[in-house]
């Protein structure tokens, strides 16, 4: 509807921006109602100021969707326990959940878990839904399956299962056919969060615990937590692209940090003598907004102060960056005002559409040819820190070698750019993707 006004590229993402906006109401709203104010607005605004999950609530992909939808279906799971309206709901909604992403399978596990710890005698009425409805919304919205459905269905999630392994660099460490470490989501989360975010949801953890595990608002969401992590953790989850695959943790996440956050504001709430002292507690998210405005546009890179920052993730062998974001409007200006005319460059690596898109949407001059890896005879490389994807040339280039345009944030790059003279050494005569 708006591709003509504003370009192909924003209006892809605008309804990313729409479902994200849903997800941090969801967040406020679901805090409100079983928690108080202070949870829902330190809640809401700690997920909106995660850098990573606030850049990834601008992509068009998958990511903010999965997550607001196992989000919506556990809170509709909670309030079917005593409602065979919402009972109804949860079935519809987790139909809408298999329709999102593949992984939406597991989300039964959680509720069952929380079902049988809470609320024994109540939820089985959820289940019975979940198991009739939601394989009717699924094969109804989704018109591949109305044409032999069981093959079509094997074969999609055949696809996913074999899924080819993609390269991460972990802890100075490529890892591809064999996974990289269980420790992989726990390491991630524990140093991509804003520290204060983080350390308030372990306090409110430990509000949780002081109650004796009595709660069932907390459980759900530490259950959540603890599946969904435990999941990604074992050794046939595929781990890579920082915490994109384990995007739902993040909303019930938020919400732990907002009981945290509450449980602090009632104790510093005792204190009469300085009454304004509660409300400047909500200074904490104060360095996640200036991190956030000063790292852009580099939010899926970001790491936090328990790691040193971006240079100490760098210093320890983390992925600088996978999602190809770092390549901004500066660094395309200068390929147009460089590239000679007919000129052929190399973007690696990198999504093999991309490129092409870049030409179609103007971002690119047409006349520039995009040519891959295997070519020998491109003009320049554009190298992205991904180094997972970096092969003993690729390594070679990156550390020896100055490049002729670089982006960085903090003396980390993101991306270098190569004249093929300056790299031709090393090259040799079989080009970049030999490993040899």
């Amino acid at each position: 509807m708006l591709h003509k006004f504003i370009g192909i590229l924003y209006a892809s993402r605008i309804p990313m921006c729409l479902l994200f906006s849903f997800l941090i109401a969801s967040v406020y709203f679901f805090s409100l109602k079983y928690y108080n104010i202070h949870a829902a607005i330190f809640s809401s605004l700690s997920l909106f100021l995660m850098p990573r999950v606030f850049a990834h609530g601008h992509f068009a992909a998958y990511d903010i969707p999965i997550a607001l939808v196992w989000f919506i279906v556990t809170w509709t799971f909670i309030k079917g326990t005593s409602s065979i309206k919402w009972s109804i709901c949860v079935g519809l909604i987790s139909g809408l959940a298999l329709l999102t992403k593949e992984n939406a399978v597991f989300l039964i596990i959680p509720l069952l878990l929380w079902g049988q710890i809470y609320k024994r005698k109540f939820y089985a009425r959820n289940i019975y839904f979940i198991l009739l409805l939601s394989p009717i919304v699924f094969i109804a919205l989704w018109p591949r399956l109305w044409h032999d459905p069981f093959s079509n269905l094997i074969k999609f999630y055949l696809y996913h299962v074999r899924h080819n392994p993609v390269n991460v660099f972990y802890l100075g460490k490529t890892y591809g056919a064999q996974p990289a470490p269980w420790h992989y989501p726990f390491i991630l989360l524990a140093t991509t969060v804003p520290s204060a975010t983080l350390l308030l949801s372990i306090y409110g953890i430990h509000a949780y615990i002081r109650k004796h595990l009595k709660d069932k608002i907390s459980g759900m969401v530490v259950i959540n937590i603890l599946f969904l992590l435990i999941l990604m953790s074992l050794p046939i989850a595929q781990k890579y692209d920082g915490i994109r695959l384990f995007m739902p943790v993040f909303p019930f996440l938020a919400v732990l940090a907002g009981v945290g956050f509450s449980e602090l504001h009632k104790r510093v709430s005792i204190v009469k003598k300085y009454k304004f002292l509660p409300n400047m507690l909500y200074l904490l998210l104060l360095p996640a907004l200036i991190t956030l405005i000063r790292i852009h546009p580099y939010q899926t890179s970001y790491y936090n102060m328990f790691i040193g920052g971006i240079r100490g993730a760098h210093k320890r062998g983390m992925e600088t960056t996978y999602w190809g974001d770092c390549l901004t409007i500066e660094t395309l200006k200068f390929l147009n005002d460089n590239t000679p005319r007919n000129g052929r460059i190399v973007f690696y690596p990198i999504g093999s559409f991309v490129p092409g898109f870049y030409k179609e949407t103007g971002f690119l001059r047409k006349d520039i040819k995009i040519t891959d890896i295997n070519d020998e005879n491109f003009d320049y490389l554009i190298l992205l820190s991904r180094q997972g994807m970096f092969n003993d040339k690729l390594w070679k280039i990156y550390k020896q070698v100055q490049p002729i345009h670089e982006g960085s944030y903090q003396g980390v790059p993101f991306l270098k750019i190569y004249k093929r003279s300056d790299i031709c050494d090393i090259i040799s005569s079989v080009g970049l993707s030999n490993k040899d």
